[in-house]
């Protein structure tokens, strides 16, 4: 079985999708058999990933004639390297569900679109929302199977009349460990409570919001480590003559898991949330989660952490200030029971080789046979994995 990855824009959450279900698929259907079409400036985001495995296209810019020229190369790969199945990632990718339905019915795979996110649920204006959701219902017939990343989005889907029969909820996993832990260059203040806050400074993840609520409780014994851009609208501004706060900018995701590893909690003050992958990043190596209620977040942090009305810098403020180490660490251990229970990646790869047999068969008819038995790509041998395909 060959397989084709498609990402419009490969950093960020496709990126990090893609790296745990790349290797499980590669041991289990060969090396060649699964392919990755991204921007060719992007391939460094998929670690590990061979350059011949690999399908670039010239621009991820989202401008009108980028994403024609990301369409018609994407196309010409999909007639020369005849994949069984084609997976679809993010709403822009899932743009190409419509010319994958016209292809001749010799050449046209089976088609699994994941938005990773609809965009109907941007906190966006009105118009906008009800124009990328008359997309999705337009598109969605031209599927085999559409997977959403939480009963939320799911739930909304519905709500905006998209078809229910062909849609799946596979919720994100990440692998039992992270891959490194490399501590931070700066040790954190035991004396305080050390807080981590992971992503882009911009209006979705609820930078702002944050940043006022430290302002309030400049006095707490509290501090604040921000991962992420400097700047992005401004929203950066005033950080620096901040005592409580600093901040680390990007740095290499296998020193992220060090940050995590030293901090007390981590903060997701967003206003939106298809899911939220720092929270199970979090929630794996024990750390609770603070967090907006909002969207998926109360579905993937449960009792595992607190939640604030989104928006609010002054219930964040309060919640922040009465925080303490013991009761932290109580939390720290529901949030690792609640990761194994729900968030794994073997999980995942299990729930999406389902996904893809009922694809095929929808597409194909039925003949897969029984899933096989999933072990980590790194202890199963090559001749195995392919002998199960």
């Amino acid at each position: 079985m060959k397989i084709l990855h498609v990402a419009q824009k490969l950093p960020g959450g496709p990126a990090s999708y893609l790296g745990e279900i790349l290797p499980y698929q590669q041991a289990l259907f060969g090396a060649g058999n699964v392919l990755v079409s991204g921007c060719e400036a992007e391939l460094n985001h998929v670690a590990d990933f061979p350059g011949s495995d690999f399908r670039p296209f010239r621009s991820s810019s989202r401008s009108p004639r980028h994403l024609l020229d990301f369409m018609t190369e994407t196309m010409a790969v999909i007639r020369r390297d005849r994949p069984d199945l084609v997976h679809l990632h993010s709403s822009f990718s899932g743009l190409l569900r419509y010319p994958i339905s016209r292809l001749p019915d010799n050449v046209r795979p089976a088609v699994v679109y994941c938005p990773h996110g609809w965009a109907f649920n941007i906190a966006t204006n009105g118009l906008r929302r009800r124009l990328y959701a008359l997309v999705e219902r337009t598109l969605a017939g031209k599927s085999d199977a559409t997977i959403v990343i939480s009963r939320f989005e799911h739930a909304t889907a519905i709500a905006k009349r998209l078809p229910a029969g062909n849609m799946h909820v596979v919720r994100n996993g990440i692998a039992e460990t992270p891959p490194s832990i490399v501590p931070p260059p700066v040790p954190f203040d035991p004396a305080k409570i050390n807080l981590l806050f992971i992503g882009r400074l911009d209006r979705q993840k609820g930078f702002d919001v944050l940043r006022e609520a430290m302002m309030r409780i400049a006095d707490a014994p509290v501090h604040l480590h921000m991962l992420g851009a400097n700047v992005v609208d401004g929203d950066g501004a005033g950080v620096g003559d901040m005592d409580n706060l600093t901040m680390h900018g990007w740095i290499p995701r296998r020193e992220v898991f060090g940050f995590i590893n030293a901090a007390d909690a981590v903060v997701m003050p967003s206003r939106w949330e298809g899911f939220g992958l720092a929270a199970i990043e979090a929630m794996r190596q024990g750390k609770p989660v603070i967090a907006s209620q909002v969207d998926a977040l109360p579905e993937v942090i449960g009792d595992a952490g607190f939640f604030v009305p989104p928006a609010d810098p002054v219930m964040l403020a309060q919640t922040l200030a009465a925080l303490d180490r013991p009761m932290l660490a109580r939390l720290g251990e529901k949030a690792r029971g609640r990761f194994v229970a729900n968030f794994t990646a073997e999980r995942l790869n299990r729930e999406l080789f389902e996904v893809y047999r009922a694809a095929l068969a929808a597409r194909y008819g039925p003949g897969l046979g029984p899933v096989p038995p999933l072990v980590p790509a790194d202890r199963q041998p090559m001749a195995e994995a392919r002998k199960i395909a």
